[in-house]
């Protein structure tokens, strides 16, 4: 795997877990929706709304649990990535690294942030990539 892949799956692992909350609040609601009763009598769930309720919060449940296990990978694959980004030796290439794959802005919002033209924001992570290729390197042998 090279420097952009693995940098990558940090971006894919946080956009991952952002849809599965949103999945998750979507079942919430669903599970928890309250229709008003216009009788006086209490009326007793159907069999089928029992069934769509007990499978609704059976999907919470699923969800909930590889979005732990999504959040432990995404959690220590961050802390090992800001590691050796901050291991390299240029601070612009750390900057431009920790500001696309940790903190998730556009490349846009690099440039303005680091005063820099948006091609010089492109160029200056190339010769990013590189360096953290040659420290992802290095931290393996």
């Amino acid at each position: 795997m090279n420097a952009k892949q693995y940098l990558r799956r940090i971006r894919f692992l946080d956009k991952t877990i952002s849809a599965k909350l949103e999945q998750i609040e979507i079942l919430h609601a669903q599970a928890t929706k309250i229709t008003a009763v216009l009788s006086n009598t209490p009326k007793a769930e159907s069999p089928e709304e029992q069934d769509k309720l007990a499978a609704t919060v059976a999907k919470i449940v699923d969800l909930k649990k590889t979005l732990r296990e999504e959040l432990e990978e995404y959690i220590s694959l961050k802390a090992e990535a800001i590691r050796l980004i901050n291991s390299l030796p240029d601070s612009r290439h750390r900057l431009v690294l920790m500001h696309r794959y940790i903190n998730g802005h556009t490349w846009e919002q690099i440039a303005v942030c680091m005063h820099y033209t948006y091609q010089w924001v492109h160029r200056l992570h190339g010769q990013a990539l590189v360096e953290f290729e040659k420290v992802m390197q290095g931290d393996k042998s």
